[in-house]
């Protein structure tokens, strides 16, 4: 020690001094993990796309019920055709003929018809389109039917013309080509949408007559 000089001892002094502040009062403190503020993660946009889709669909939902409420019809959807009923005016019970159809909006083919079925007999009608072979197969099913002896008529008709028996078709859907109408006693109508064939007809026409 006594080959120490004097201002090396007070360096080294002053060292070990800095050093001992430095430890205890300098040193950095770790920092709380609850304090540490959250970085961004890929969790939190998620969370908001779902939440947007939750209250699109939430909204679409909303939307289709006021809708409903208010009256608006849903997409129609397509009815499996069914037995009805067309109108035809009484017969006169003493002459067996019925009274002459009013003539507004009703076509000379219509009233033909009418009075037709007001006589009791079978009315086989085909809406048609020459543009289809199975309109073309079936107007050759319905035109070889068997008349038996007069009680059942025949009529084939372009699927544009339908419009013209309205009296006839009003409780009738029809909607695509071909389209058959078997109407028997009462006006009762059976309908056969699509390519038919004879034998079916043939059964649907002796169905009618037995009913008369």
């Amino acid at each position: 020690m006594d080959q120490v000089s004097r201002p090396m001892l007070i360096a080294l002094a002053a060292t070990v001094l800095l050093a001992a502040v430095w430890l205890v009062a300098l040193r950095p403190k770790p920092v709380a993990t609850e304090d540490t503020p959250l970085a961004p993660t890929k969790a939190v946009p998620a969370a908001e796309q779902a939440g947007a889709a939750s209250d699109a669909a939430n909204a679409k939902l909303k939307a289709a019920s006021g809708a409903a409420a208010n009256g608006i019809p849903a997409a129609p959807a397509t009815a499996t055709p069914s037995a009805s009923k067309v109108t035809a005016p009484a017969a006169d019970p003493k002459t067996g003929v019925a009274p002459k159809a009013a003539p507004s909006g009703e076509t000379k083919q219509e009233r033909r018809v009418l009075r037709e079925m007001s006589q009791g007999k079978v009315v086989v009608m085909l809406f048609w389109s020459a543009d289809s072979a199975d309109d073309v197969a079936t107007r050759g099913a319905v035109r070889s039917l068997n008349r038996r002896d007069g009680k059942v008529k025949v009529h084939v008709v372009p699927i544009s013309k339908v419009g013209d028996y309205g009296s006839i078709t009003r409780g009738v859907k029809i909607a695509q080509s071909p389209t058959t109408l078997v109407i028997g006693k009462g006006g009762q109508t059976r309908t056969i949408v699509g390519l038919t064939e004879p034998q079916e007809l043939s059964q649907a026409v002796g169905d009618a007559l037995a009913k008369r």
